[in-house]
């Protein structure tokens, strides 16, 4: 596992590097075939957790993933999703749009699937036009639901 502070593992056969992902770690090009970020791109550049202050660290976070990851290797992606802004001291919140937008050039969407603001769980819905323009409604109570991303490089 890499994540910007050091941890220690006390589960068998798991390891941490501590690697900051707005840089690309040294000898990790094409390194793995499957890598996942699971609720934490939101929070690149924002420094609440020690790392440098970078309003593009999540952009530099999902090209360096992309570097990474083996061509045809699989990137799971999981962010809030609803009305896209930054809230103070926490996390980003995306619209699905500008996800779609950022990482089409580089990979293909295998499954789109969201959390809606209900908590209710939509598997591997359709990515129309207007249900990305509007986050699937992700916003409508205030609230944000979560976008789960399965994304094959290309």
């Amino acid at each position: 596992m890499m994540d910007f502070s050091p941890h220690v593992s006390r589960v068998k056969g798991i390891s941490y590097t501590v690697a900051d992902l707005m840089k690309l770690p040294e000898g990790m090009i094409g390194y793995c075939d499957s890598i996942s970020s699971l609720h934490a791109i939101e929070h690149f550049g924002l420094g609440r957790y020690g790392d440098p202050v970078d309003y593009y660290g999540h952009v530099k976070a999902i090209e360096n993933i992309t570097r990474i990851l083996k061509q045809g290797g699989t990137f799971y992606l999981s962010v809030p999703i609803g009305k896209q802004r930054i809230e103070f001291n926490a996390h980003r919140i995306f619209s699905v749009k500008y996800l779609v937008d950022l990482v089409t050039p580089s990979y293909d969407i295998r499954h789109f699937s969201y959390v809606d603001d209900d908590g209710d769980f939509h598997e591997n819905v359709k990515l129309t036009e207007n249900a990305m323009q509007n986050s699937f409604g992700c916003y409508s109570n205030g609230d944000q639901g979560l976008g789960i991303f399965e994304l094959v490089k290309k």
